[in-house]
């Protein structure tokens, strides 16, 4: 892929190359894409009935976990003792806050292998079109364990109807530090973050993605542009932008070292990096952001970019949400789920969540409460429509009922009504095709690309989480 292209546009550059990722594969099967797609009829039709609305029944306050619940997935054939006692002080917490909507799921109860999201939802008396608690499953669910365990697959399609968040760390010791970041943070109502906005983007002359995303995304919401009020003004929230050639890797390091109470919200658009199944710097690295010391295409390097590594030992972020856009800024999965054709395209040696927001989330001084970002590729389309114009009111809304104070899990419900409308027009699309009408390939490409994009943003952290800003000025 050339920066001129039109080809669907990626946030990631390999280290192999220092050159963006490349297209997504062409040459669809469009007879075999359409068998996989149809398993979805039921599940978009729903959609359509339902208004795109998932989640618990409208009676249900959301925000009341003694009416929505809250529970823990594990794996079945994990053992769950030593996660619980990592994590007792959080589990301890909930369990009071959810009352008889408790839940844990473990042993047979768990994610069995293979198990589709469907099928371990009508196991435990539930549905794929609405979660009630009185059937058995809470609302705001937990997976614990790594994706090896509890594939990112299940995560994506549970969280169409339920509030998903996955607790992943690399030691035992990481999950209790996390769990006692979110209890005392819960716990004490003197904590407060900013009513701040932190925006770090990146835009280099020579890389057309790094371009639109500031077009499109960094500078309206700084500015609010022609039409739209900037971002978080509404809510009493300001926003500091850290825009282009002010986006460094010491710019990153300073708004993670911030002095006072830490903003509320720090999103990050910018690059991803992506290295070889091979490579060693793989498992400490992928998904690392890059910053504006990147030097052009053909070459990059760790000076270059923002990796779990570089988090300051004392970095003051308790209490905040991060927001990702970068390809592989949450995990990434065995296999590219971005290449369509028959022969799999194996990109890590077995799927992982990535090591920075494992590592802001786990600092012992209390960490991030919450990520929200892209596993696998991130694309324009999740801030541009097909004919190029920009549509960045999918990040505004989970960002707004963020500000206006709902949990997580229940904010990005944004993101899976639109999963639905575009999983509806995709298996439309193929039906044409199959038909004998024309429809051309690029733009099944392009729907199959946007459909997926919008899928695969997950939460890493409790789901039941939510900001706790300082008060509105008056």
């Amino acid at each position: 892929m050339t920066d001129e292209s039109d080809a669907p546009l990626s946030f990631g550059i390999h280290a192999d190359t220092g050159r963006p990722l490349g297209d997504a594969s062409e040459g669809l099967d469009a007879t075999r894409m359409h068998a996989a797609e149809v398993k979805l009829r039921t599940l978009t039709e729903a959609m359509d009935r339902s208004g795109d609305v998932f989640g618990v029944p409208s009676e249900i306050d959301p925000d009341n976990l003694a009416e929505a619940g809250w529970g823990i997935i594990f794996a079945a054939g994990a053992d769950p003792t030593p996660y619980l006692d990592a994590m007792d002080e959080l589990v301890a917490l909930r369990r009071r806050q959810a009352g008889e909507y408790f839940r844990i799921f473990s042993g047979p109860d768990g994610y069995r292998p293979g198990e589709t999201a469907n099928q371990w939802l009508v196991r435990h008396g539930s549905a794929f079109t609405l979660i009630d608690p009185d059937s058995g499953v809470p609302y705001y669910l937990t997976i614990v364990g790594p994706p090896t365990d509890v594939p990112f697959e299940f995560q994506y399609a549970l969280d169409i109807v339920a509030a998903v968040g996955r607790l992943d760390f690399t030691s035992l010791a990481d999950l209790s530090a996390y769990a006692r970041s979110v209890v005392s943070f819960e716990n004490n109502a003197a904590l407060m973050t900013r009513r701040q906005i932190e925006l770090f983007a990146t835009c280099h002359d020579f890389d057309r993605a790094s371009q639109l995303f500031t077009k499109q995304v960094a500078i309206p919401w700084s500015t609010g542009g022609a039409k739209a009020v900037p971002l978080g003004k509404k809510f009493g929230f300001s926003l500091n932008p850290t825009l282009q050639e002010q986006a460094t890797k010491e710019a990153l390091t300073r708004i993670l070292n911030n002095v006072g109470a830490p903003p509320s919200i720090l999103f990050t658009g910018t690059h991803g990096m992506a290295f070889s199944v091979d490579d060693q710097r793989q498992a400490e690295n992928q998904g690392a952001l890059v910053c504006h010391e990147w030097p052009g295409y053909g070459g990059i390097s760790s000076e270059h970019w923002f990796a779990a590594s570089d988090v300051p030992a004392d970095a003051n972020v308790h209490g905040m949400i991060h927001f990702f856009f970068a390809c592989y800024g949450a995990g990434t999965p065995e296999f590219d789920n971005f290449h369509f054709q028959e022969t799999q395209s194996r990109i890590m040696p077995k799927p992982a969540t990535s090591r920075l927001p494992q590592t802001l989330m786990a600092l012992p001084q209390g960490g991030v409460l919450a990520s929200l970002g892209h596993v696998d590729r991130a694309w324009a389309s999740s801030f541009q429509s097909e004919r190029g114009v920009a549509q960045t009111q999918g990040f505004r809304d989970v960002l707004g009922l963020l500000m206006a104070g709902q949990r997580i899990g229940h904010a990005t419900n944004q993101f899976n009504g639109q999963w639905g409308v575009l999983s509806t027009e995709l298996v439309n699309m193929l039906q044409e095709k199959l038909y004998g009408k024309a429809v051309r390939e690029s733009a099944l490409l392009a729907a199959r690309i946007a459909r997926d994009d919008c899928r695969n943003y997950v939460v890493l952290g409790d789901p039941a989480i939510k900001l706790r800003p300082e008060p509105r000025a008056v």
